[in-house]
């Protein structure tokens, strides 16, 4: 499954609140079968979840800091992982905020 990940396309779905991020992205999940992630979504997700990780994002989000960069990668690493073997791609809205994310998510997917 690592290697699948490895051969699959991602792009990064980038723009300010309101540009139209999500709407271009269900557009191409309907179009080319991507899968589109938002790492909003599955913070908000992991919260409501009530799970461990959920309650410490809670108090972070709570407190107006920003979710480390770990937390968010391992998250999305979670997620693709659980559906590499069906998609098409993925389309990653939300992240990264900095360049520095971007290149430490090459690092650890090897991209």
């Amino acid at each position: 499954m690592e290697e699948k990940l490895k051969k699959t396309k991602i792009i990064f779905v980038v723009g300010g609140p309101g540009s139209g991020k999500g709407t271009q992205c269900e557009k191409i999940v309907q179009k080319y079968g991507y899968t589109h992630l938002s790492t909003g979504d599955l913070l908000r997700a992991e919260v409501s979840s009530g799970s461990a990780r959920g309650k410490m994002l809670s108090e972070i989000m709570e407190k107006g800091q920003l979710v480390p960069l770990e937390t968010v990668l391992d998250m999305l690493r979670d997620a693709m992982m659980a559906v590499v073997e069906t998609s098409k791609g993925f389309l990653i809205d939300g992240y990264p905020r900095e360049v520095q994310q971007g290149e430490e998510f090459e690092r650890r997917t090897d991209s």
